[in-house]
């Protein structure tokens, strides 16, 4: 039977925050009164709109916090507490509160905290100063739900092929490497213990209790050894073999559809792997056709940067990239990313809006960064993919010859066939709201993302949505990377910097006919006032520098390299000029603070 006041949990209540401040003795006569309780997978703690008569303190496990029994908008794990605020202020229930898997609490009741206090007055003067410290620093511009890394991990064959033993060896090495890792199987169960006649609970819990993170290996064999780790796990990696697909759907097998139904797809990760880096990635979507998986990861079994890319989404380690949206501008991303990658820094997944959906698309589909500028330059400025003009009647420049410019570049590759994971953001304009490309063709996703309301037609999609470029609502997406990657990210804003003026009076704008003249003529276009183009483009950008500037970045980075000056975001004869400099300006970021990781890791200097 679990103690509830041993030395372990005394020595997690004081590193509780809310009862940090409490003096050794009345620590311990806390710990006295507290009650040991259980709660299995899919168990309510909690139920919005019912009284707050319990606090409760996670010893082990995880829950999420369910606001109108549908929207996770939290998760709590070890040493935090639930529902303390209500608690204390008297209220009822916020939100639904549910074991995401087999977990283990502690509960103050209200009976027992008011026989407390009447013991010892102080304990609830000091409780609610705690308390009420911990309101004051809280954030209203506190950052979306940040996916968690999991504390056990399940690992599951996923599909007809048993993965192979070396794969399992060195994932199970790197993450070794990286922290203090427990890993269990059937050949690991202390003699005496039958999961098919016992409880595995307690024996788990001490696992996960002794290390960082525990890691479940199944498929060996004992089906009742399998089902009770996966009832206990927080997170579940499939391991499937790509060459599977290509055939159609790829079933699932009946451990791995037992393993799915007791995990949230937000916990559920898909690894492909395949012998060698030389075998294309295709047919992906026959794997994700009947599974819901929160991330799916390629693996090379000859490129260990694959495996030890793998092992840092699992412990929370993985680095995402945000390109900004920008147009000329982008290749500023391209400059920072030489100087990143040429200082050592590794990157894992990928997301960007407007041109940074195509520079999104470059780095994840495991191109040579070497070719980018280049091939860049070609594309907008040679090919003039996004200057032809057309009769104005749905944008300026001819979507038709963008449209296929984006096929010659990126032929039939898919966002889900990339090595590396990569979302493109777009606005749809039919629902109002953000539309996240993650699946699908590569140039369709890029397409919707750059479509400047004015500039090019707006992309439409089977379903009749329109959908406009995703700086009207999203920039820089550092939000939707957030809640993919629990680890740190990079995001990269860009402007020209220069505020938008106009350098003559309203009244001299030429009319309609002196407009048609001057096009007839061929004249260079007037700069003394903002042109349709840059209204727009800026118009998309003052919401975003709002949002970046109120938002809690901590623990992510925004860099923010100043444009050419003078260059505009139609003005692709720069390409390189804007690439070198923003490299020039990185690599000042990375001698003034040392090293990369400590640029990645802090806010640069102005």
């Amino acid at each position: 039977m679990t103690d509830a006041h041993s030395p372990d949990y005394l020595r997690m209540l004081s590193r509780i925050e809310l009862f940090a401040r409490l003096p050794a003795d009345q620590l311990e006569r806390l710990a006295q009164r507290l009650e040991y309780r259980t709660i299995l997978r899919g168990e309510y703690l909690v139920h919005q709109g019912e009284a707050a008569d319990h606090l409760y303190l996670v010893v082990q496990g995880r829950f999420e916090v369910l606001r109108d029994g549908v929207r996770r908008v939290a998760e709590l794990g070890a040493g935090q507490p639930i529902g303390e605020i209500a608690f204390f202020a008297g209220e009822t229930r916020t939100a639904d509160v549910r074991a995401a898997r087999d977990s283990d609490v502690l509960v103050l009741t209200r009976a027992t905290f008011d026989a407390l206090v009447a013991e010892v007055p102080m304990f609830n003067q000091v409780l609610l100063a705690a308390l009420g410290s911990r309101l004051a620093v809280a954030s209203a511009t506190a950052p979306a739900l940040k996916a968690q890394p999991p504390r056990h991990i399940g690992l599951c064959m996923a599909g007809p092929t048993p993965p192979p033993a070396s794969f399992i060896d060195t994932l199970c090495e790197v993450l070794g490497s990286l922290e203090d890792v427990v890993f269990v199987h059937q050949g690991t169960l202390p003699p005496g213990l039958d999961p098919a006649r016992d409880n595995l609970h307690e024996w788990l819990a001490a696992q996960e209790r002794s290390c960082q993170r525990l890691v479940s290996i199944t498929g060996r064999g004992n089906e009742a050894f399998d089902r009770a780790v996966l009832r206990h796990c927080d997170a579940l990696l499939l391991i499937g073999e790509a060459g599977q697909a290509g055939r159609g759907a790829v079933p699932p097998n009946p451990l791995e559809s037992y393993a799915c139904a007791l995990l949230d797809p937000r916990d559920v990760s898909l690894a492909l792997w395949r012998e060698r880096a030389s075998q294309p990635i295709t047919a992906t979507r026959d794997w994700l056709e009947g599974r819901s998986v929160h991330l799916h990861h390629h693996v090379a079994l000859d490129q260990g940067g694959d495996i030890q890319r793998l092992a840092r989404f699992l412990t929370g380690r993985a680095r995402g990239m945000v390109f900004g949206g920008g147009g000329a501008l982008g290749a500023g991303h391209f400059g920072v990313m030489r100087a990143l990658l040429e200082a050592g820094a590794t990157f894992d997944l990928f997301g960007g809006t407007s041109v940074g959906s195509s520079v999104t698309v470059e780095f994840a589909s495991g191109r040579d960064p070497a070719t980018f500028v280049e091939a860049f330059e070609h594309f907008f400025l040679r090919r003039r993919a996004f200057s032809r003009l057309t009769v104005p009647r749905f944008g300026l420049f001819d979507h038709h010859h963008f449209d296929r410019e984006l096929q010659r570049r990126y032929g039939e590759l898919t966002l889900e066939d990339c090595p590396f994971n990569a979302f493109a953001i777009s606005a749809n304009l039919t629902r109002g709201e953000t539309e996240q490309h993650r699946f699908g063709p590569a140039w369709e996703a890029i397409r919707a993302s750059c479509s400047i309301p004015a500039a090019v037609a707006p992309f439409v999609k089977e379903d009749g949505d329109v959908l406009v470029d995703g700086g009207i609502l999203n920039n820089v997406p550092l939000g939707p990377m957030r809640a993919l990657n629990p680890g740190t990210n990079v995001a990269i804003s860009l402007s020209s910097g220069a505020p938008v003026r106009a350098t003559q009076p309203y009244a001299s704008l030429p009319g309609r006919y002196r407009l048609l003249g001057q096009v007839l003529a061929r004249r260079a276009r007037d700069e003394s006032f903002p042109g349709v183009i840059e209204i727009v483009a800026e118009s998309m950008t003052v919401t975003s520098r709002r949002t970046l500037t109120q938002l809690n970045l901590a623990p992510d980075v925004l860099l923010q390299p100043p444009a050419v000056a003078g260059m505009s975001i139609l003005d692709w004869r720069r390409t390189r000029e804007q690439e070198a400099a923003a490299y020039a300006w990185t690599q000042a970021q990375l001698d003034a603070v040392g090293s990369v990781e400590a640029l990645l890791s802090a806010p640069p200097k102005a």
